[in-house]
Formats: structure tokens, C-alpha cells, sequence
């Protein structure tokens, strides 16, 4: 059964990596599509045109520089790459645990210190993203940011319980 287990542990490593080095050779490839996105999100623009109501009363929190918009972003894709690069190594190690050539408890910590890097970008957009109320037109953002976490989190019980 442990055998089986760090098969099922390692696919369910493997998927969210994919995703996330996917995401971040996306956002080194083409930063404007989601570059634009966060720079809209900081300055409250789609609050402001879909509910014009509620960002005459909270769109204070506004971030306006492209300078930081930039920098932001910049430090989003850093931290995604290198999360990524974590996550290749935990899974790379889970899958040779897998096979019997390495120990299977640090291949489980490597993985489970990736998952939770996973973890991390993700909550910390849920929690940027409530100081901008992006609840308020962005609510897809929001949604998959919440999902992202959410599958994450799972992942990690799985590794460490």
C-alpha cells in the first residue's frame, strides 16, 4: 500500500506543477496578458466600471503606480518560477522514490515544501486581491486564486498526513 500511495502522491504533485510551470513560462513568454490583468486589479478598474457605487467608497485602496504595478508583477513571476522549480525537484524525487532510488521521506518533504509554495502565491493573491475588493470585477480571478489554494492545500494533506 505505501507503494501505491507515493504513485497517487507523486501524480497529485505532478498536476499542480505542470500547471504552475505552465503558468510561469506564460507570464515569462507573454507578461502582458496577465501583467495587464494585475495592473488593472491593483488600480480597481474593473470596479470602477462595473460598480461604479462601491469604488466611490473603496476604490482608496487603489495602487496607481505602474512603477510598482510592474515590480509586482515582476515579484509574482519570480516567485512562481521559482516555486516552480521546487516543485519539478519534489516531484522529481517523488517519482524516484517511486522507483526505489531515493529515501521516500525527503522526496515527501521536497514535494510537500513546493506544495506549499503552491499554497503561498495563492493566498497571497486572495489576500492582495481583499485589499482591492477584486471580489468586485475580478470575481473570476478571485475565484480560481480560491480553487488554486484550495487544491494546494489537499495536495499538502496528502504529503504530509
Amino acid at each position: 500500500m505505501t507503494q501505491l500511495l507515493v504513485w497517487i502522491q507523486l501524480f497529485m504533485v505532478l498536476m499542480p506543477t505542470l500547471w504552475l510551470v505552465l503558468g510561469a513560462l506564460e507570464n515569462i513568454r507573454a507578461p502582458a496578458a496577465n501583467g495587464n490583468m494585475v495592473a488593472d486589479v491593483l488600480a480597481m478598474r474593473p470596479m470602477r466600471d462595473q460598480f461604479p457605487e462601491l469604488y466611490a467608497v473603496l476604490g482608496r485602496n487603489r495602487i496607481e503606480s505602474a512603477a510598482l504595478h510592474r515590480w509586482l508583477f515582476r515579484a509574482i513571476v519570480a516567485a512562481e518560477t521559482i516555486v516552480s522549480l521546487i516543485m519539478v525537484v519534489g516531484t522529481a524525487a517523488l517519482l524516484l522514490a517511486g522507483l526505489g532510488i531515493v529515501a521516500l521521506e525527503p522526496a515527501r518533504v521536497l514535494a510537500a515544501i513546493g506544495m506549499l509554495g503552491f499554497c503561498m502565491i495563492w493566498s497571497a493573491f486572495l489576500v492582495g486581491g481583499q485589499w482591492v475588493h477584486y471580489w468586485a470585477g475580478a470575481e473570476g480571478a478571485q475565484h480560481t486564486h480560491l480553487l488554486l489554494t484550495l487544491w494546494g492545500s489537499a495536495v499538502l494533506l496528502l504529503l504530509v498526513l
